[in-house]
């Protein structure tokens, strides 16, 4: 009996299959170095930004070891499936988690502008949390409308607020946003350039919520066949740039907790902060 022929994976399949591996080595790396920093860093609050620097960070740790446990392929039977829709989604969940950590831990930040955040941020939890337990449960009550009051009136009296456009103003008032300056605009801190972190957004976020660009080409793009590079592919560019917007995370860290770099081979903080530095 004449043995079956092996079909053997395309070009295409094989360089997605290299790809892939090269950003997962990349990955694991740089979360090496981040759960070193964390480890470093520990429970170190000496002023309020601080303390959310620790844990949003620690947060990203812990997304990136979970991204890490995704490599490995489920199996079923003959057939092998990489989840890479889950990839992206927590791709994009660590690019916005490190996002947050930049946008509200930053140094360069007045004690006005950073009370601002802050503030904001406080009002679009309690407003949110309070709909979201209300859709629960009516019985719910949500916030007390005297912390609603509070916070927007600090807010109405903080003249960083004050020097925001009158819409911008009515916007974070409603709780519609937690961003002063926009999510787009915080994430540009990355370095990847406007038009590419939009992309990168649109394209991690239709996994996320499996929007028509994440599935509709299945069956073209043979997305569940064994020897397919599409999967590989998509998880390879996830990982390019979870794994910059970690880098950039570091870095930071290390900018708010300078005694961290003495802890570091030289050698390696130095491939850090030249592969991590964000382009200008």
């Amino acid at each position: 009996m004449a043995t079956p022929k092996v079909k053997k994976p395309s070009k295409n399949d094989r360089e997605a299959e290299e790809f892939f591996n090269d950003k997962k080595t990349k990955f694991k790396w740089i979360t090496a170095q981040a759960q070193f920093i964390s480890n470093k860093v520990g429970v170190h609050m000496p002023k309020p930004s601080r303390g959310y620097a620790t844990w949003l960070f620690l947060r990203g740790c812990l997304t990136a070891e979970s991204l890490i446990r995704l490599f490995d392929p489920q199996k079923a039977n003959n057939a092998v499936y990489l989840d890479h829709a889950s990839i992206a989604a927590l791709s994009r969940a660590l690019i916005e988690n490190m996002a947050v950590l930049l946008y509200f831990t930053n140094d360069d930040l007045s004690p006005d502008e950073w009370e601002c955040r802050k503030d904001v941020i406080y009002l679009h939890d309690n407003i949110n949390r309070g709909q979201f337990l209300t859709g629960l449960d009516p019985t719910q009550t949500g916030p007390p409308e005297k912390l609603l009051k509070e916070l927007r009136t600090k807010l109405e009296n903080n003249p960083a607020f004050q020097a925001l456009p009158q819409a911008k103003k009515k916007n974070l008032l409603s709780g519609k946003d937690m961003f002063v300056t926009g999510r787009h605009q915080e994430m540009l801190a990355f370095g990847w350039g406007d038009a590419t972190t939009g992309g990168i957004y649109k394209y991690l976020s239709s996994h996320a919520h499996s929007m028509g660009l994440a599935f509709t080409r299945t069956g073209v793009n043979r997305i569940f066949a064994n020897d397919s590079g599409a999967p590989r592919a998509t998880a390879g560019f996830a990982l390019e740039f979870a794994s910059s917007a970690l880098g950039v995370g570091c870095l930071h860290m290390v900018k708010l907790f300078p005694y961290i770099e003495a802890a570091f081979d030289p050698l390696v903080f130095g491939s850090m902060k030249s592969t991590y530095t964000p382009s200008p």
